[in-house]
């Protein structure tokens, strides 16, 4: 019984044991499928992550053509996004041609069958309807017990154009509009195209036998070197770069030539175009130089002539009633005298004449036939063709210019446009020189209007200066020399002309009111009682008055109205202080003391210059200005100042 209960319990331990061991093995049997199922999942991941960035373009579609998949460059290739394609027809997206679909056709038969096909070659339809040939392979591939169509696509677009182009260049030599020869060591022209054979003609090559020039010695040159050639040659009426490239290890060097004629022309056009520029520059500078017409024209033909722009030129000029009053010419010499001759008649030829009645530019391709009576026509015709235009400006006619051009530049719009422009800037100038004379007299004319004003009213002043001195004798010169100490007072303080003038006027005048004064008051021996003294302090404000309705350029009236006022206000006849009184009126008040206290008096001796002086020095920053002050004496001790 013992022995039966230790068997069951061994026998129960063994079956946890297993039990134990079993619930193990399942755990781990799970783990590993987890880990399969994700190394699978991560597989799968890779692949479609290796498929959609390949950089070819790849597709997945069934046995009926309708697409299943596709990467990006798939997409890039057709311009169709993905989702687009999947479900769709290629027929019905009609991204074949309608040619190529029966050969789409037979390939998706051959995959079917479980052929691979390709590579073949296909148009293809982009989205945008542009188009590109294409290589397209094919296989045949099971998905999940489903067959279906893996294809790779290639873009073979430039491809196909390589080849063309090959193929093209392969007929090049033939067909080259230009030159194209092989030359061997020896000379021999080994080939040479259609085109070459007026470059052979020129070169004096005789079929059979080799080259002997110059040409020839480039040949060797480009051997010995090993190096390509080049030269610029006339073939005919064209320009031609020729290129001498060695081929050394066959012993012989192909020429290629190039038809550069446009090419120089055009270099030469440009050339042409800014020596013309130049000489309008030139004549630019001129304009603002010269004021005398005859110089200006002379000017602008030696500018449209020394730049080597023009063969030659001449301007003719016309005065105010039209006739022919000037002339200048460059470039012609001896040559201009059967010219001169009629001009000094008085008459212009034929195109001349034309150009007077109208704007544009008129052309002279054959001088010959064009102007027979021109006395020019025989230089004119050896160099070339004729341009000749107007200068005319604002309604007036001026003259006419003309210059000889080459005869290929003569129809260039640019070339005709330039001389148009040319001929402004003089029309300008001479203009300018015009307006510039008539400014002049008028500037002269005003001068003297002027200088008869200044001296009409430096009468009237002196007439209005003298009133005042017969009013009041004893003060005779009072006024003209307060003027000549203020007038200097202000040059040495630097003030303008303006300024200068007008202090000048208003000291000749300052004393203007006495004139409205009793004569007994103003030529009273003795001292004035406070009612005579009152009435002079009237005399500023009657001065004004007077003055006042006259239209002087400078505030002359409000000057003699202030001459009295002091800085302390204790002056009349408002008792102003400081900057309320003018500058002007300030110096005017000290010429006016130094000059009273150094005088005679009815009611008292002349006290001096150096009494005088010591007032303002004493009373400068009180009564007066202390910078008049301080040039009043400056004048008087430093630069020795007198009246006169």
């Amino acid at each position: 019984m013992k022995d039966e209960s230790k068997t069951k319990a061994n026998l129960i331990k063994n079956l946890k044991t297993l039990r134990k061991k079993q619930e193990k093995s399942t755990a781990n049997n799970i783990t590993e499928r987890k880990q399969a199922k994700g190394k699978l999942q991560d597989s799968e991941e890779y692949l479609k992550m290796l498929f959609d960035y390949a950089p070819g373009a790849y597709y997945i579609s069934d046995l009926k053509g309708n697409f299943i998949g596709g990467n990006k460059a798939a997409e890039r290739l057709t311009g169709y996004k993905v989702e687009e394609l999947i479900g769709k027809n290629f027929i019905r997206l009609k991204l074949l041609s309608l040619t190529d679909i029966p050969k789409a056709a037979e390939l998706l038969v051959k995959n079917f069958r479980g052929q691979p096909t390709g590579p073949d070659e296909f148009v293809l339809n982009r989205k945008d309807n542009s188009k590109v040939t294409v290589e397209i392979s094919t296989y045949p591939i099971k998905i999940k017990g489903k067959t279906l169509v893996l294809g790779m696509v290639s873009d073979i677009t430039q491809r196909k154009k390589a080849i063309k182009d090959i193929e093209e260049l392969a007929k090049f030599p033939a067909e080259n509009p230009n030159p194209v020869l092989r030359i061997s060591r020896d000379g021999t022209v080994l080939y040479h195209n259609p085109s070459s054979e007026p470059l052979l003609e020129q070169w004096h090559y005789q079929k059979g036998k080799p080259l002997q020039n110059r040409w020839y010695q480039l040949v060797l040159d480009a051997l010995r070197d090993e190096d390509i050639k080049t030269v610029e040659t006339e073939i005919g009426d064209k320009v031609a770069f020729l290129t001498f490239a060695p081929i050394v290890e066959k012993d012989f060097v192909n020429v290629y030539g190039s038809d550069i004629t446009e090419l120089k022309q055009g270099e030469e056009r440009i050339k042409h175009l800014n020596l013309i520029l130049r000489a309008i520059r030139n004549i630019n500078q001129l304009i603002f130089q010269e004021k005398d017409r005859e110089r200006l024209i002379k000017g602008a033909c030696n500018s449209l002539t020394a730049t080597r722009g023009y063969y030659s030129s001449f301007i003719v000029l016309l005065d105010e009633k039209g006739k022919i009053d000037t002339y200048a010419e460059a470039g012609l010499g001896e040559d201009f005298l059967p010219m001169l001759k009629l001009l000094k008649k008085g008459e212009l030829t034929t195109f001349g004449q034309i150009a007077l009645k109208q704007e544009d530019v008129v052309i002279i391709k054959d001088p010959a036939s064009a102007c027979p009576d021109c006395p020019l026509v025989p230089v004119c015709s050896a160099r070339g063709s004729v341009m000749t235009v107007r200068l005319g400006r604002e309604g007036k006619i001026y003259g006419v210019m003309s210059v000889s051009i080459p005869a290929h530049f003569i129809t260039d719009k640019e070339e005709q446009a330039l001389f148009l422009e040319a001929a402004g800037d003089m029309a300008l100038g001479l203009n300018g020189i015009e307006m510039r004379k008539k400014l002049d007299k008028q500037t002269h004319d005003l001068k003297q209007r002027v200088k008869e004003l200044k001296r009409a009213m430096d009468a009237t002043l002196d007439t209005m200066s003298k009133i005042v001195e017969a009013k009041d004798p004893y003060t005779a010169g009072h006024q003209r020399r307060v003027s000549q100490l203020a007038t200097a007072i202000a040059k040495e303080l630097n003030f303008s002309q303006d300024k200068i003038e007008g202090i000048r006027i208003a000291s000749l005048i300052h004393d203007i009111g006495k004139i409205g004064l009793p004569t007994e008051i103003l030529s009273k021996p003795t001292k004035l009682s406070d009612i005579e003294f009152s009435l002079i302090k009237e005399h500023p404000k009657i001065g004004y008055n007077i003055l006042q309705s006259i239209d002087f350029s400078y505030p002359v009236a409000e000057i003699v109205l202030q001459h009295h006022e002091r800085l302390d206000g204790s002056g009349y006849p408002h008792h102003l202080k400081g900057d309320q009184i003018s500058l002007e009126a300030c110096i005017i008040g000290v010429a006016d003391v130094v000059e009273a206290m150094s005088s005679h008096r009815p009611y008292r001796p002349a006290l001096g210059i150096n009494k005088a002086l010591e007032e303002i020095s004493k009373n400068k920053g009180t009564l007066y200005d202390t910078e008049v002050v301080d040039t009043c004496l400056i004048l008087f001790k430093e630069k020795g100042f007198k009246f006169e």
